[in-house]
């Protein structure tokens, strides 16, 4: 475990800051009455209401109990698919209840299947993917975070010339390393790949290996989708991540594949998953 939290580290310094921009949502709510049982909540947005019609998009069964949301349990759902961002945590001291280890790094169970699946049929188009980050502990993404932060102090100079002080240091170390408690890492659910082609390393390079152009084009078929892609930046709050995926489930990622999620530019993954957020509310599932 040390050892690859050396390599990630290590990963992790090769990145230069750049100014932090802001997270913004635009999209638009529209007004609908909400499902009887829901109570008060707000009018869905215009993705959510689009999501809402997705033929899996809630499954429920003869009782009118809810059963599925885009093909994943409706207990698991909520955490599954919550939008953990710089601004929006995990609850504290969360860690995911079927972790088992796959290359070595620890996944949640519930995506093992499609993880392996995934990585199998890129080796059957002579691609390999190599799994160099999973699921960290709030202790481990602290140890990152901070281990970025210094580095920052000790390297990033103001306007003037003048060291920064640790404010701006962790401003701009968390573009590329989430603070602990708002990692997707964290839920078990995300991993970072790599390959022979780029050294092993968490790069930007990586986006133009054949690896990392086919997770690209392939990827969503296993439900995993790239939560920060190029000139995301402004809605995600991260630099462009070429190694980083997160899933979601088939169904899912089968919708934002359609959408062509990877080249809008008014909707990333986290807007996905705020609109789920809100049917799932609408929908009154627990």
């Amino acid at each position: 475990m040390v050892a690859s939290l050396l390599a990630l580290v290590l990963a992790i310094s090769i990145l230069l800051p750049l100014p932090l921009q802001t997270h913004r949502n635009d999209l638009v709510a529209a007004p609908l009455a909400p499902n009887p049982g829901a109570g008060s909540v707000p009018p869905l947005s215009q993705l959510a209401l689009r999501l809402q019609v997705e033929r899996n998009a809630v499954i429920r069964d003869a009782s009118g109990q809810v059963t599925s949301v885009f093909g994943l349990p409706a207990n698991e759902a909520r955490l599954l698919l919550l939008p953990v961002t710089r601004q929006r945590g995990l609850p504290d001291g969360y860690e995911p209840p079927d972790l088992t280890y796959y290359g070595g790094r620890l996944v949640r169970a519930l995506i093992k299947p499609d993880l392996v699946a995934m990585v199998e049929a890129a080796g059957r188009d002579n691609v390999e993917l190599a799994a160099i980050s999973a699921y960290r502990s709030p202790d481990e993404q602290a140890l990152a975070f901070e281990s970025a932060v210094w580095r920052a102090v000790a390297r990033e100079r103001t306007p003037e010339g003048t060291p920064i002080d640790r404010a701006e240091a962790e401003s701009r170390s968390a573009r590329f390393v989430a603070p602990p408690g708002h990692s997707q890492h964290q839920l078990g659910t995300a991993v970072d790949f790599s390959s022979w082609e780029n050294n092993y390393a968490l790069n930007p390079r990586f986006a133009e290996t054949q690896a990392g152009l086919w997770l690209e084009q392939h990827a969503w078929e296993y439900g995993f989708v790239l939560p920060y892609p190029r000139d995301g930046e402004a809605r995600s709050g991260y630099a462009y991540e070429a190694w980083h995926y997160r899933w979601i489930g088939r169904d899912l990622a089968a919708v934002l594949q359609r959408d062509g999620y990877l080249g809008s530019s008014s909707a990333i993954v986290d807007d996905y998953l705020r609109a789920v957020e809100e049917l799932l509310a609408f929908e009154a599932v627990p």
